[in-house]
């Protein structure tokens, strides 16, 4: 469900507001394989722009967002993303789930959108899941 209304992509921000409970977006490093069949949207410039984190930055403020998954290499082996998922999701209440790298690729199947960044570290991929925003629906206690 979408909260808010700062996205210049049109196509990002069409996702974004018809996204719903559970459905996925994965922003991805640029050397991600993409499924054949899953939309992608290539906002790659050069290395590292726009980096995972910028793009997730952009998605925490615009998006209602039920969990953040991670590959469960991902906090081992690239500091930066990890760090920059700790930062943009604690203050907004987000769980975070780490999972085997073979199991993200598995969920990229289901994505409704994979944002391709210029990412080049590894484990750079961040699987977004819809939330709901019960306060938006009135149904808040």
């Amino acid at each position: 469900m979408r909260a808010k209304s700062t996205l210049f992509n049109q196509r990002l921000a069409a996702v974004v507001t018809g996204l719903r409970f559970d459905e996925l977006i994965v922003i991805a490093d640029a050397g991600l394989p993409v499924p054949p069949g899953v939309e992608t949207l290539d906002l790659a410039l050069t290395h590292g722009k726009p980096s995972v984190a910028d793009v997730l930055a952009v998605l925490v403020d615009e998006l209602v967002i039920h969990e953040v998954i991670v590959a469960e290499e991902t906090g081992r082996i690239n500091p930066t993303v990890t760090a920059a998922v700790e930062q943009l999701t604690r203050p907004a209440g987000i769980t975070v789930r780490a999972i085997p790298h073979d199991d993200i690729e598995v969920l990229i199947r289901r994505a409704k959108l994979v944002v391709q960044t210029g990412e080049t570290t590894p484990y750079g991929n961040v699987v977004l899941a819809g939330g709901l925003d019960f306060f938006e629906l009135g149904i808040a206690d």
